[in-house]
């Protein structure tokens, strides 16, 4: 089974990310072409056991130039005709005791897609109403976009779309918006920001229990911890030519000014690492907060292997531009070009789409074309 130990999304890089988003950055695409997994090679169909790796893995150590994982199938729904039992009361992060008396109209907001994709997987797909800019899921393309500038919420596009129910970890939007949704009579249920391979199972439950699924939630839960142990027994076959636990970090990067930063232990990319067989060079200097990716810092670090969001990426100029920040090129990441992207809304995402995810990545990283 993999290693799950908890994590703490801090205020401060729900900060950054907000403002990173709202910082007009270039988005011009690199001059490299990498390598992009397909979905069905990389993942098969989420909600289902991740396939046994069909794909041979090589020592990553050998490996030069970037790659871009696939990108993850929908969630499917575990159960089928959900009936939500409700009048549904549930205590949220804040202890305040919430009574959810229609699920009709739902919005899942946060900065991963967490929250939609639990909605998804327990079935209500079809009462949601709308979507962030961080919600990529094929099924919700069509719905309308409730967040500006990027991760600050459009209080007048929500209450354009009647939503009887908010669910929210606060990682978009702010407490004042949401405090303003509710004297505007919407209901808004907050949950902790506790993105780790840990929480995956505390949040469906607690997401359940607001929709008045308590007995979907947690088959829903159990079919993602066999996911996730599947996804184990594929990311052993794929790292089991290399012989040592290449470095790596996750860096947040937007734009071509000076949002760059690494992400350190307690940010949520601990476990996406140390599930992926790397060693964690963050946390293995001691850091644990959110740290400005400097030349200094990157050439201590000096990774083998980078993390990255696609977008992000492309918005610091692609690949080519992230390598002309000071340091890229004097680590040995930098000098291989080993950077391996994923959609922004996945990376770092904990939950239904997780075991997924990670395979995705892990053909990224130990596979000759990245898994396709």
């Amino acid at each position: 089974m993999l290693y799950r130990k908890p994590a703490a999304l801090a205020v401060a890089l729900v900060a950054a990310l907000s403002l990173a988003s709202c910082s007009g950055a270039s988005t011009s695409p690199s001059s490299e072409n990498p390598t992009t997994a397909s979905s069905s090679s990389a993942t098969g169909t989420a909600g289902s056991a991740p396939a046994t790796a069909d794909a041979a893995g090589v020592d990553a150590l050998s490996l030069t130039g970037p790659t871009q994982a696939a990108t993850v199938p929908d969630v499917t729904a575990a159960v089928k005709n959900p009936q939500p039992s409700l009048p549904a009361k549930v205590k949220d992060s804040n202890g305040k005791t919430i009574t959810v008396k229609s699920t009709d109209r739902i919005l899942a907001l946060d900065l991963y897609g967490t929250l939609t994709d639990t909605v998804i997987g327990l079935g209500l797909e079809q009462n949601l109403v709308g979507r962030s800019n961080s919600d990529t899921q094929a099924a919700l393309k069509d719905l309308p976009v409730v967040t500006q500038s990027g991760h600050d919420l459009n209080t007048e596009a929500v209450l354009n779309l009647n939503p009887t129910l908010i669910l929210t970890n606060t990682t978009i939007g702010s407490e004042e918006k949401y405090a303003q949704l509710e004297n505007a009579g919407v209901t808004v249920v907050r949950f902790e920001q506790t993105p780790s391979l840990d929480s995956i199972d505390d949040t469906i439950e607690e997401v359940g229990d607001a929709v008045g699924l308590p007995d979907a939630a947690g088959t829903l839960a159990k079919r993602t911890e066999e996911d996730l142990d599947a996804a184990e027994a594929t990311i052993a076959s794929l790292k089991a030519n290399t012989p040592q636990a290449p470095r790596a970090v996750v860096l947040y990067v937007r734009g071509t000014a000076g949002v760059f930063f690494i992400l350190g232990k307690d940010y949520g990319a601990s476990d996406i690492i140390d599930a992926l067989g790397l060693e964690d060079s963050a946390a293995e200097n001691g850091i644990t907060q959110l740290k400005p990716a400097n030349a200094e810092s990157l050439v201590s670090l000096d990774p083998e292997i980078v993390l990255a969001m696609e977008d992000g990426v492309k918005s610091a100029g692609g690949v080519d531009g992230l390598l002309k920040r000071p340091g890229m090129s004097a680590t040995t990441a930098g000098s291989t070009k080993r950077v391996i992207t994923a959609a922004d809304g996945q990376l770092l995402a904990y939950g239904p789409r997780t075991p997924g995810n990670l395979v995705a990545l892990a053909k990224a990283i130990y596979t000759k074309d990245g898994g396709k």
